[in-house]
């Protein structure tokens, strides 16, 4: 019997195929509050709000057809796929399962289930279902590329490679698959090809947002910044809630000095975060002045997404004999020409090899360099873990009976934090290379002092807090003072002859237009005075110029530092500069502590995150708190004080230079003692 709203359902459905969608859904609309049970309507009114971008809308009216008739497979097939667009990924499966019953043996349905069964991270039951699909239809493009998917998010690349490649045998034209083939490239260190890649998926689609991000994360590696910010801002525009693309916007943009605007995306990203969306990389944040709480939420944040395997059941208790010797295991991607592999070295070496072995694995891809080299040989045992597996290299580091694992990297570059989710170790650590909460329940402890992380902010720490006595920082020594040599000229620096030289060698992405702006004052203030700035790129410089001549600051007065050959020349030179300037969301870590050691007093303002104090606990084990202050209007006017007081100036560092020889911060050999007293500490308590 035709019902007698037919004209309108005649009516709901022209405007449905000609794509006037909003029409279609309203005239739905009246339809359902005629009869809610039209499945008609039922049907055009989800289709419409899926099509119109609103698929968390679309669940409801494609669920009730499908109750209604519960064995159209159109209908379930809508359902199914609105529930995983939307993150119900348990739905997703219950409703392909049904569809697979009702209609057995189709590859589609058997690799979209597949994909939701791999987003739950049930990965065995994800790669059964398209075994099964491949063995119905060898020449279905889509299950290859989902399967290559599979084996990226378990940490195959390799694998993955040739699953993508036979995708894309099968059909060439598959944006998707190119730019997930570009991904597993990168996840190798195939940081060239895997632009390649991108671009091939570019080329079928121009707007593709995710392959532009992707792009841009390997330009970023290839350090075409530049380029990288180019993407990123692309990918921003067409797709802005990627997971974590705004962080890396965000971060191309700190990278240049470009702080134009940036304040709307800065509290758009920090929003996100707060609302538990995966929006900001943790090791970025710690650029921001997001708060402790929101530092570990990003963490926390990023773990959820990012580490794909968590193992709590093995490694409950160490046991050991007396006679036998504890095993420590240091894994890092930066045993090489980089700040942690630098201020590593020496602490390495005084080990008491009587008590400890030592063992070193090797993250990274070999760099050859000469300090890599030294590494290696100060292990009493080392390995290279870079392009094996974290199931393999889990299997690998337990062969070898560490009771401590210790992860330098943290959410730093080059990290595998998949390893550690394994369980390698009784005991897990984060150490040094992050200064912040890992966010994972798999990290025993982080290594840090009372300054650094007061007792009161244990709570934004999901590890429990191990203090060392005085800094947690290992302040590098092996350039002794006497090795210095002569003074470089400042003509040879590129520096005036005369006046005050401030000076601050952070990275560039740690600058921020708030201490810039402080900075150029400072000029203002103190005739002749110049800022010596680390080199960073091109851009920044440009950036970092016309910002100094909006402020009313000659742009010539920012002289920036070339590189020198070695770390003795380094160090050597900066003592041309007069005070050190430091930057208050993200301290200066190892270039505090090495301006420190070259004599330059150190100006800190202490903040309430781990990132934002360091400083203030290497300038606290040095016994020098009067470098510390409180607020932006304390560290003007103790700079201007000390920039402007000869005599207060050179007091300052006549104390500095005592207290070098004395205070805990130089002292490595007591620092590895306290280091190794944490650690059977430690033990003693797991035990």
């Amino acid at each position: 019997m035709t019902p007698a709203y037919a004209p309108l359902i005649q009516q709901m459905m022209l405007e449905f195929q000609n794509q006037r969608l909003e029409a279609a859904e309203r005239i739905a609309l009246s339809i359902l509050r005629v009869n809610s049970k039209d499945l008609l309507a039922l049907q055009v009114q989800g289709l419409c709000l899926a099509m119109q971008g609103r698929t968390e809308e679309s669940i409801e009216p494609f669920a009730k057809a499908a109750t209604l008739d519960s064995k159209n497979p159109e209908l379930l097939t809508n359902l199914a796929k609105a529930q995983h667009q939307t993150g119900r990924y348990g739905d997703a499966v219950q409703t392909f399962e049904k569809l697979n019953r009702l209609t057995p043996n189709q590859p589609q349905v058997l690799t979209d289930m597949g994909t939701s069964y791999a987003k739950l991270r049930q990965y065995d039951r994800s790669k059964a279902v398209y075994e099964k699909a491949i063995s119905l239809d060898p020449n279905y493009f889509l299950v290859w590329s989902n399967r290559g998917n599979l084996y990226s998010d378990q940490g195959y690349p390799v694998e993955a490679i040739a699953c993508f490649e036979r995708a894309l045998e099968l059909n060439p034209d598959y944006a998707e698959a190119w730019t997930n083939y570009g991904n597993a490239l990168f996840d190798l260190g195939r940081f060239d090809q895997a632009c390649e890649a991108h671009d091939q998926a570019l080329a079928r689609d121009p707007n593709y947002a995710e392959a532009l991000f992707n792009k841009a994360n390997s330009l970023t590696e290839l350090k075409h910044g530049d380029l990288a910010r180019v993407s990123y801002s692309k990918a921003f525009e067409l797709r802005p809630k990627i997971p974590f693309l705004i962080g890396q916007l965000l971060n191309s943009l700190a990278t240049v000095c470009n702080w134009e605007g940036n304040e709307k995306l800065l509290s758009e990203a920090l929003q996100a975060v707060a609302e538990n969306k995966p929006a900001v990389p943790p090791f970025v944040l710690l650029q921001t002045p997001a708060s402790l709480a929101l530092q570990k939420q990003a963490a926390q944040i990023y773990i959820r997404e990012r580490v794909p395997y968590v193992n709590e059941s093995i490694f409950q208790s160490v046991k050991k004999a007396t006679d036998q010797k504890i095993r420590i295991g240091y894994f890092s991607s930066d045993f090489k020409e980089h700040p942690v592999g630098i201020i590593m070295e020496n602490l390495i070496r005084l080990h008491d090899r009587s008590r400890f072995e030592i063992y070193g694995y090797f993250l990274n891809k070999k760099s050859d360099d000469a300090l890599e080299g030294r590494l290696r040989q100060s292990f009493d045992r080392a390995y290279e873990l870079f392009g094996l597996h974290d199931q393999d290299a889990q299997q690998l580091v337990i062969e070898h009976g560490l009771d401590i694992a210790i992860d330098l990297n943290g959410h730093t570059a080059g990290a595998r934090t998949g390893i550690f989710a394994r369980k390698v170790a009784p005991l897990q650590i984060n150490y040094l290379g992050y200064a912040g909460t890992s966010g994972a329940n798999f990290y025993d402890y982080l290594i840090t002092d009372q300054v650094a992380v007061p007792q009161v902010d244990a709570t934004h720490y999901t590890e429990k807090l191990a203090y060392m006595p005085n800094s947690f920082f290992p302040a590098d020594t092996l350039v002794q003072l006497e090795d210095f040599g002569s003074m470089p000229s400042r003509d040879g620096q590129g520096l005036p002859k005369e006046g005050f030289v401030f000076a601050c060698f952070n990275n560039s992405y740690k600058i921020t237009s708030q201490i810039f702006s402080q900075w150029m004052q400072l000029l203002k203030h103190v005739d002749n005075s110049v800022l010596w700035l680390s080199m960073p790129s091109e851009l920044a410089i440009q950036n970092l110029r016309e910002n100094a001549r909006k402020l009313g600051i000659d742009p010539a007065r920012l002289i920036f530092a070339s590189r020198v050959p070695s770390r003795r020349d380094h160090l050597s030179r900066l003592r041309l500069a007069d005070l050190f300037l430091d930057t208050p969301y993200f301290n200066a870590h190892t270039t505090a502590a090495d301006a420190l050691w070259a004599g330059v007093p150190v100006l800190t303002q202490i903040g309430e995150t781990f990132a934002a104090r360091v400083a203030a606990s290497q300038l606290s084990a040095l016994g020098m708190p009067e470098l510390i202050v409180n607020t932006p209007e304390e560290y003007f006017a103790k700079a201007l004080e000390l920039a402007t007081q000869p005599q207060l100036l050179a007091e300052l560092r006549a104390k500095q230079s005592s207290n070098r020889l004395t205070a805990p911060l130089f002292n490595t050999k007591q620092y590895v003692m306290d280091l190794e007293g944490l650690f059977c500490g430690m033990l003693q308590q797991k035990s």
